[in-house]
């Protein structure tokens, strides 16, 4: 057979083979499958997150992160102009976008620094959430609904949340899981302060050793591309991670004991 009709059959197989569309077309190791996720779960919708075929992470500046070795993929979310969306505020757009897409209004609710409750329902019905000091007022700003439906409202109604909240108050809102827990998917590694950093487990696969393995996202200070990060062991290939409790190093972050939340 000739070189260039064998390059034909055998190059788009290794091209398709690198092209991601979206986490679950990330291989699993062998012996690994991925648990059933429910249509329209919460671990459902993470794994069906959309990835970048560049997998350049830019800060919301435009200009590219100096350190992409941590990287694994990107995801196709728009970060850029938007200097508010950093690694708590990742997390948060991205549980807040799933109870929205499952019409969950009612739950779309986060805790601020302060301990003041912003709440999506409350903003359409034209509340507002004011700075005064150190504490958040309450405010009406409008006696006119807007639409639940409308994700534009949503995405200003974020804005405020990205203002107000962070790891500490992050931190609040979850729950801490007991010492050596496995994680599940929508589950954080969550180590609260000024800063703090926050990472969200995206994806996961169980061998029949019961044995589990996971992928994790984050964002980043300054705020930037939301992406994948590798991991720092070299047991499975790139980007899966396993946590055998205690301490749990990753790329850009030693998270210590204690660090695995839940919703």
């Amino acid at each position: 057979m000739q070189l260039p009709l064998i390059l034909a059959i055998i190059l788009p197989f290794f091209q398709r083979a690198d092209k991601l569309s979206s986490i679950e077309t990330i291989a699993v190791p062998a012996g690994f499958d991925r648990p059933v996720a429910a249509t329209g779960s919460y671990s459902d919708f993470l794994r069906k997150l959309v990835l970048k075929q560049n997998k350049t992470v830019y800060y919301y500046t435009g200009q590219p992160k100096p350190n992409q070795q941590a990287t694994y993929a990107v995801l196709d979310l728009p970060v850029r102009n938007n200097s508010l969306l950093q690694c708590a505020d990742a997390v948060m757009l991205i549980r807040a976008s799933w109870l929205f897409d499952q019409q969950k209004y009612e739950q779309i609710h986060f805790i601020a620094t302060d301990g003041t409750w912003l709440n999506y329902r409350d903003w359409c019905k034209g509340v507002r959430y004011v700075l005064k000091g150190k504490k958040l007022l309450t405010v009406r700003r409008s006696a006119q609904s807007v639409s639940l439906e409308n994700r534009a409202n949503l995405d200003r109604f974020l804005q405020q949340v990205f203002a107000y909240c962070g790891t500490a108050s992050l931190s609040k809102q979850m729950k801490r899981k007991i010492p050596n827990s496995i994680p599940e998917a929508g589950d954080v590694f969550l180590q609260p302060g000024h800063p703090g950093h926050v990472m969200l487990v995206v994806d996961l696969a169980k061998n029949a050793k019961g044995e589990t393995i996971f992928i994790l996202l984050q964002g980043f200070m300054p705020a930037q591309d939301i992406h994948l990060v590798k991991s720092v062991q070299t047991h499975y290939p790139q980007p899966w991670q396993r946590f055998s409790g205690g301490s749990f190093q990753t790329p850009e972050w030693n998270f210590p004991a204690g660090s695995l939340y839940q919703w």
